[in-house]
């Protein structure tokens, strides 16, 4: 008599088993990746963001004179602020603008200045994202602060 090599009915079905149970695995992997991608794309438009507005405080304020340098303590002096209209510097609550332009994707933020003398501080609360809250003390808990020093080092 011969017999045919072969699979049972159970070894298949075992098989079967197996497979499922590994892309069952695989398969719940791909929600958790999507979503770590998107909160590292929204920590790189939040640094970019970042980047570009601290760096233009600092650049601006490379060009002020002694006598200009004295009223600096004002969170509303023009002359450290060249940025966009849209950014509003001090306020009750964070301000929002499109990052880039024209790109649809939003930054909350709210900016402010510390100290007065020969080192003033900038911060800068950023989160991505068009809607969120308006609670200043609760917009600060959750937002992610970027901060740089100012120091004095213009002419008289």
């Amino acid at each position: 008599m011969k017999l045919r090599a072969g699979f049972s009915l159970v070894e298949v079905n075992l098989a079967i088993f197996v497979v499922a149970i590994g892309l069952l695995t695989l398969f719940t992997l791909f929600p958790a990746g999507l979503k770590e991608g998107e909160a590292g794309h929204a920590d790189t438009q939040t640094s970019l963001f970042a980047d570009y507005v601290l760096a233009t405080i600092r650049a601006n304020a490379l060009e002020i004179n002694a006598s200009d340098w004295n009223r600096l303590a004002s969170p509303y002096n023009e002359l450290l602020y060249d940025l966009p209209n849209e950014i509003d510097v001090g306020g009750s609550r964070p301000g929002k603008m499109q990052f880039p332009q024209g790109s649809g994707l939003y930054i909350r933020y709210y900016l402010d200045i510390v100290g007065s003398g020969d080192i003033i501080g900038v911060r800068l609360w950023l989160a991505s994202g068009e809607y969120g809250t308006t609670d200043l003390s609760i917009f600060k808990e959750s937002a992610k602060m970027y901060y740089t020093e100012l120091f004095f080092s213009g002419m008289p």
